[in-house]
């Protein structure tokens, strides 16, 4: 074989190669992400801090957890706050237990709707949604897929609850709200690295 036919087909394998390595690492999903889904559009959330621009409509959020195992005590829930003041964000800090937190201290889980969901965001400084996944009868939010040891969940929203008040997306009066998600990866009770997102969501008319 001629050298230069040679180096050609060296390069080739190597091309092929980086192609077949690209095409596994685009398969792994990020499952410390946080997608926000809103008619044919995606935001990804990755950071421990972002903001998504949503139209004043319907959307749903995707997440991954392990699922909840009340028979091992294993209570995996992705607990979110939502609020309307930065400032009720400032207390949350790495190592800091969840009980010196006003939202996400025990018992402060708010009771889903009479269909098991939360169809709606409660706004509250002292209380947060509490989303779980056991089986297709006990859950919080609806399932979507499986991955490894996780399941792919989606927490569906039609509205807003303010001050003691439903009302629909586009007659929720504020333009900016935040969103802090907590995922107690090991049970801890306490904010580890990766383990906190605080979402800022600007609403456009």
């Amino acid at each position: 074989m001629k050298k230069s036919n040679l180096i050609t087909n060296l390069v080739a394998s190597i091309l092929c190669l980086c192609t077949f390595s690209n095409t596994l690492w685009s398969q792994e999903k990020n499952t410390n992400a946080i997608q926000f889904i809103q008619g044919d559009s995606t935001y990804t959330i990755t950071k421990s801090s972002d903001i998504v621009y949503l139209k004043k409509n319907q959307f749903s959020i995707r997440y991954f957890s392990k699922p909840y195992d009340s028979d091992k005590s294993k209570f995996y829930a992705m607990r979110v706050a939502a609020l309307t003041d930065a400032k009720d964000t400032i207390v949350l800090k790495n190592e800091k237990k969840t009980e010196n937190i006003s939202y996400f201290e025990p018992g402060t889980g708010i009771a889903p709707g009479e269909n098991e969901m939360y169809d709606i965001i409660y706004f509250s400084q002292h209380a947060h949604h509490y989303l779980m996944f056991e089986n297709q009868k006990d859950k919080r939010a609806y399932f979507i897929s499986k991955y490894k040891d996780l399941v792919e969940l989606e927490w569906k929203i039609f509205g807003v609850n303010f001050k003691a008040k439903e009302m629909k997306i586009k007659d929720f009066k504020k333009s900016t709200f935040y969103l802090v998600f907590f995922y107690d990866k090991n049970l801890n009770d306490k904010i580890d690295k990766e383990e906190l997102k605080i979402v800022t969501v600007k609403l456009l008319d």
